[in-house]
């Protein structure tokens, strides 16, 4: 019996010895394979081990401009303003230490029209930030081949341009906002007040290493200095989100001369052009055809505020409007420019109407007639008589008023204000005058 159990002791250890044998291969095999992988990834530059413990890493783009390298990152909305430092809102009697002056003060209107901005729009678009860091990042490169893997971040940038990589910084590190402040504080205001509008939203970071104070405001002075603000025509032409510039692209769209006869992008209307408008001309005679001068943007801005919030007035709005210009063409002046596209800029210099302020005291006394007639045919009735009135630059009936001795028209508010006022009352009575500017 005892030889027995000694027997199976034996075997016991001979089979715990195959299984030892058998883990220490395949350990010697994953030690081996794993030697290879550790090999083939040597062209990923890692930093050393416990070089950035207390720290985060972030996927970067690093690239050249203007002889600087730049880091470009992505962050989320809600994550933003916790490692940007932005410029605050300038106290009464603050003292200003210029040494520490790198950037404008917070302009609290601004950064509040960028926060309804993103409440309003849904799909809202919003550039960059570029901040600056007084540090240089440790930025390790993501090598996918063997032929780099000898070269440095410099050799690298020289071959690509741009190279993508890890960037690694410490928890509580933060950047200078040098372009971007009022978005930075816009978005972390929203993050704490209303985190449901940036939800799911990220910002690119464009990073610059730079320490020099002189530098920095040198930047912020390039990057404001060559943005280019849009022109009056382009907001019009493409802000469809206002619901006046909404009512002007309907009229191009449903009246076909107006389509072919408006200048789209310019302020103004060349001398030989064969335009007949600018976008904008139609924009200020839409205000006035609301009843309202469009003598001021914020003027302006409030007629298309009421029709945002009043859906029947845009209505109202847009029906003028259409009635208006469907009638307007039948002018002789705006005849002959649509029957001679050649002859265009000759007829504009003989005509009242044709150009942008003609267009504004029509639209004036026509927006006038709308707000005093309520029978539709007393109102066409009397724009018919309007629009076939003697618009010519000859007519001895607005010399002084809005045409001078030369034949060229006096522009300004105060002109077009005299000049509606000699003809509201053949068409509306007396005691609808309207008032001197300066007045």
């Amino acid at each position: 019996m005892f030889i027995y159990y000694l027997c199976l002791d034996i075997i016991k250890l001979r089979l715990y010895i195959d299984v030892i044998t058998l883990v220490l291969y395949y350990i010697h095999i994953s030690i081996a394979k794993g030697l290879d992988i550790m090999e083939n990834l040597k062209p990923i530059r890692t930093i050393q081990a416990g070089a950035m413990v207390n720290g985060i890493q972030m996927p970067a783009l690093k690239y050249r401009s203007g002889g600087r390298d730049w880091l470009a990152i992505t962050v989320q909305y809600k994550a933003l303003g916790k490692f940007i430092t932005t410029s605050s809102v300038k106290k009464k009697n603050q003292e200003i230490i210029k040494s520490k002056l790198l950037n404008r003060f917070l302009d609290p209107k601004h950064k509040n029209e960028i926060k309804d901005y993103i409440k309003t729009e849904q799909e809202f678009t919003l550039p960059p930030i570029t901040l600056v860091s007084f540090e240089e990042l440790i930025f390790q490169p993501v090598i996918l081949n063997d032929i780099d893997k000898e070269l440095s971040v410099d050799q690298l940038m020289e071959k690509y341009g741009s190279i993508t990589g890890m960037v690694y910084m410490p928890l509580d590190y933060e950047f200078f906002c040098l372009d971007g402040n009022h978005r930075t504080v816009a978005i972390s205001e929203l993050a704490n007040e209303n985190p449901e509008f940036i939800e799911g939203s990220s910002m690119l970071l464009n990073i610059v290493y730079e320490s020099r104070s002189r530098k920095i405001r040198q930047d912020f002075v390039d990057v404001n200095k060559n943005a280019k603000n849009t022109t009056p025509s382009i907001n019009t032409l493409f802000n469809t989100r206002d619901p006046l510039s909404g009512v002007v692209a309907d009229l191009m769209d449903e009246i076909s001369y107006l389509d072919k006869t408006t200048e789209l992008l310019a302020t103004s209307i060349s001398k030989n052009s064969k335009n007949i408008y600018t976008i904008n001309n139609l924009k200020n005679a839409v205000v006035e055809l609301s009843g309202t001068k469009a003598n001021s943007t914020a003027a302006i801005n409030k007629v298309s505020k009421k029709m945002d919030n009043d859906k029947e007035f845009k209505e109202l709005v847009k029906y003028r409007s259409l009635l208006f210009f469907r009638m307007l063409k039948e002018n002789i002046h705006i005849k002959e420019c649509l029957l001679n596209e050649a002859k265009v800029p000759e007829i504009r210099a003989n005509s009242i109407l044709t150009s942008g302020a003609g267009l504004t005291v029509i639209s004036r006394v026509a927006g006038a007639v709308f707000e005093y007639y309520q029978d539709q045919e007393e109102v066409v009735s009397k724009l018919n008589n309007l629009i076939n009135w003697d618009w010519s630059r000859k007519n001895e009936f607005f010399l002084g008023v809005l045409v001078n001795i030369d034949g060229n028209i006096t522009p300004g508010q105060n002109v077009f204000t005299a000049a509606t006022n000699k003809l509201l009352p053949y068409f509306v009575p007396n005691n609808n005058l309207v008032k001197n500017d300066e007045e």
